[in-house]
């Protein structure tokens, strides 16, 4: 295999290029795939509704058709492209560290689901009855199909990305970017971002604030902890 010290720059473009392609095909293989199980998977979404929601026209049932498609092909293919950045910086790498970043390729996909699972079924549920209930005396709520998809959407996708933090934080200390050391002393830094993200992704009350924050919170010391595992176990 060649070093990719020894390849050009046009070498090294024409590597990302392939496997950016590879990627894109696989998305899109995915998402027409997606497309025939989606009303099965609105029906899931939709199951606690004792109701069928409302639609204002057809654009938003194709809109709702390809918002849920794209997720699901999304979520197909982040280990796929997790394993082509791999396959990609692969000679760049040691036999031993390369096999312990390949480890890191089904921890994406098992991490994203799990954050997906979890706004789901904990965060969006419970957002949606403390904001209906503020408005259940003042407002006559009409709750359409796109309205609480878009809600579930920017409730639970989030978190999806932030339980990726624990495999950033191994990735990046196993390539030697970052070190335990740096995420305990930036802790403080840390956790006031995280609590701006629950603010900005919860309703302005302190009890949905900490339901979010906990969680994430959690997250950063389990991050902190995995990048003490891996770097003592390299020294």
């Amino acid at each position: 295999m060649q070093n990719i010290n020894d390849q050009t720059l046009v070498e090294h473009l024409t590597e990302f290029r392939k496997r950016f392609i590879f990627t894109i095909i696989f998305f899109i293989l995915t998402f027409i795939i997606s497309l025939t199980f989606c009303s099965d998977i609105y029906k899931m979404l939709t199951s606690s509704f004792n109701q069928k929601l409302v639609v204002l026209g057809p654009d938003d049932i194709l809109g709702i058709y390809l918002t849920i498609a794209g997720i699901c092909a999304f979520s197909v293919t982040l280990p796929f492209a997790s394993y082509q950045i791999w396959a990609f910086v692969r000679p760049a790498l040691e036999d031993k560290e390369a096999k312990i970043i390949l480890s890191y390729v089904p921890a994406t996909f098992v991490l994203f689901i799990t954050g997906l699972a979890f706004g789901f079924f904990f965060i969006t549920p419970t957002l949606l009855n403390v904001l209906l209930s503020l408005g259940e005396n003042l407002f006559n709520v009409q709750l359409t199909a796109n309205n609480y998809l878009t809600f579930v959407l920017h409730t639970s996708l989030p978190l999806g990305v932030i339980f990726e933090l624990p495999v950033i934080a191994a990735f990046l200390t196993s390539l030697h970017i970052i070190t335990p050391k740096f995420l305990i002393k930036n802790r403080r830094y840390g956790y006031f971002l995280l609590l701006v993200l629950a603010v900005v992704l919860t309703p302005a009350d302190f009890i949905s604030d900490l339901t979010m924050t906990a969680p994430l919170i959690l997250l950063y010391e389990v991050s902190v902890l995995i990048s003490k595992y891996i770097y003592n176990k390299r020294r």
